[in-house]
């Protein structure tokens, strides 16, 4: 008996060299005969698992590895290996469960805490996510994929600090990390250095010249900061990396239409008539034919590929734009109606003056900001740093419920949060602007906090805003991507602020885009007596600057003079949309 122990334990041996030498088909072959003598012998089972797993066969992998916590029931490994077999099987609920029973065994198993963290990540369960990547790390100081993975939750929570601390501590750890390095520039991006954006993705680029993505965002980042020429050249070396990746294409033509020719278009109905199409392709693919439909004035088809590349585009967001239009419709507007404060001390800080410019997207907001901030007078622009709707969230997580505590208290905590942004500055006289576009479900908790705020809602012929919503890509928006979640929303915005204006007549600055661009001098004088600001001969010049970023859509409009826009550009597509409005008694 003794003998044919040590003969199974020689023969694995064998096994085990040939496994670590990566000759996994002999490696199994041996464990298969030694499974012959003994049906039992663990680490034979166990290797087998492994090798399937790694072979992409997670069945066969499960099989195995709930044999090998039967025969060892408190073996952590096994437990949460059979918790990766199964989530790769998308059966999540069981993955759960199986990295939970690893942790009731050992609370500090390294890459339980890390892929049930991760499992709870993509659930969008963010806050459990967050703890157990922290835990990881915690655990294991140098585990650089734990401090890159917590970083990416944290640039989706927008806490870009944090972010980037973890980014920096993952290249500490693994200099060469390429992924780390591009997310640093996303988030330095997003923080608005972009001087330090630029260099990460270079840094990228040093360490991997084919990294495709360094490329395309370096290629967003000077498009933002309008260095066209040097824009179209950096996303033409995407293009050359990635000649199938229709999203560099789409970039590259939103910078110079004439790049979509009669070839380019071939090559797009090439690529997405492929069965094994992805979605995001299927998505910039149907956009690039949009743009092409619209060049030809075949409107009705135009509408049909935007109507496809918005649908790949929403199924390619998954489950947080599924979560996002819940939020939107259901969250958003309990909010609006119930958020409230404790109002106990009623004494008003009029030191901190906040500009908020709401409306829908595509109105004319990024055209009033900019002339706000080109006056004599310094203006700090937030653009879309929805500092307000994301304090306000973590408010109502963080007590459960809409209260969100008393007034003096939020408006200190808010304060900070503005500040954190860099936006307050006493040489300012702590003005600032604040873009963020759906500060309108906000309104009577603005009113409140800031009542000394101005507050500027910026309106465009409805059709056009409605049309130019649609035509383009707001990655960021869930609604924007179906006409009729977009008529929903415009009609939200219409009571809200109809609502408010009941009450509020005063409180609001009502500024008409059309009105604006055919007497801008006139118009802009207006705006910036409400805002208590100098008007100067260069709000209308803020084109000139060169300090000017836009992440916007309005990207290059921006970088031109105020111009008329032609009256008549969207009449073509209201017969088409007659469908979604009729319920709607403002879309006549």
């Amino acid at each position: 008996m003794k003998k044919n122990t040590k003969t199974l334990k020689e023969t694995f041996n064998e096994a085990l060299i040939s496994y670590q030498k990566r000759d996994f088909e002999t490696a199994e072959t041996i464990c298969n005969k030694i499974l012959n003598i003994d049906p039992n012998h663990f680490d034979s089972i166990f290797m087998i698992a492994s090798i399937s797993g790694g072979n992409g066969n997670f069945k066969k992998a499960k099989e195995l590895l709930l044999k090998a916590v039967e025969m060892q029931p408190k073996n952590t490994t096994a437990y949460n290996n059979l918790g990766s077999a199964c989530k790769e099987l998308g059966e999540l609920e069981e993955a759960q469960a199986f990295y939970e029973k690893t942790l009731s065994i050992n609370p500090n198993h390294t890459n339980a805490n890390f892929n049930l963290g991760l499992l709870f990540y993509h659930q969008k369960k963010i806050e459990k996510a967050k703890a157990l990547l922290e835990k990881t790390v915690e655990i294991q100081p140098n585990f650089a994929l734990a401090h890159f993975n917590l970083g990416n939750l944290f640039a989706e929570m927008k806490e870009y600090k944090k972010a980037k601390n973890c980014y920096e501590e993952t290249i500490k750890i693994k200099p060469d990390f390429t992924g780390a390095h591009n997310n640093l520039g996303l988030t330095y991006r997003s923080l608005n250095d972009y001087n330090n954006a630029i260099n990460c993705y270079k840094e990228t680029i040093k360490i991997n010249p084919k990294h495709a993505g360094a490329y395309s965002n370096l290629g967003r980042a000077q498009t933002e900061l309008g260095d066209f020429e040097n824009a179209v050249k950096t996303l033409e070396k995407a293009t050359k990396l990635e000649p199938r990746n229709l999203y560099n294409f789409y970039y590259l033509c939103e910078l110079n239409k004439n790049l979509l020719n009669k070839e380019l278009i071939n090559k797009v109905k090439d690529i997405i008539s492929n069965k094994s199409a992805t979605k995001r392709n299927l998505a910039y693919g149907n956009f690039l034919i949009a743009i092409n439909d619209r060049k030809e004035k075949n409107y009705e088809k135009e509408l049909e590929s935007l109507a496809k590349a918005h649908e790949n585009f929403f199924q390619l967001r998954g489950n947080k734009f599924t979560l996002g239009l819940k939020y939107t419709f259901e969250d958003l507007l309990q909010i609006s109606n119930q958020a409230h404060l404790d109002n106990k001390n009623k004494e008003n800080n009029y030191k901190i003056k906040p500009i908020f410019i709401i409306g829908v997207p595509r109105c004319g907001s990024t055209l009033v900001e900019k002339i706000l901030a080109s006056g004599k007078k310094k203006v700090p622009i937030g653009e879309e740093v929805a500092v307000f709707e994301n304090f306000v969230n973590k408010k109502i997580l963080s007590r459960q419920s809409l209260n969100l505590g008393e007034l003096d208290q939020v408006r200190e905590d808010l304060v900070k949060a503005y500040n954190e942004k860099g936006l307050l500055q006493r040489e300012d006289e702590f003005i600032f602007t604040d873009k963020s576009l759906n500060n309108f479900f906000y309104l009577n908790l603005i009113k409140e906090i800031f009542p000394g705020a101005k507050v500027i809602n910026c309106r465009r012929n409805i059709l056009s805003s409605i049309m130019s919503i649609f035509q383009n890509n707001l990655t960021e928006l869930a609604w924007a991507h179906d006409l009729e979640n977009i008529f929903k929303y415009c009609d939200n915005y219409f009571q809200i602020i109809n609502k408010f204006k009941e009450k509020n007549s005063n409180f609001i600055y009502e500024l008409e885009f059309e009105k604006f661009t055919d007497n801008p001098e006139i118009e802009s004088k207006k705006l910036m007596k409400f805002c208590d600001l100098v008007w100067d001969e260069k709000c209308l010049s803020f084109y000139k600057r060169k300090d000017i970023i836009s992440k916007t859509t309005s990207y290059k409009q921006i970088r031109k003079a105020v111009y008329k826009h032609p009256e008549k550009r969207y009449l073509p597509y209201k017969e088409f949309l007659k469908t979604y409005g009729k319920k709607y008694s403002w879309f006549d």
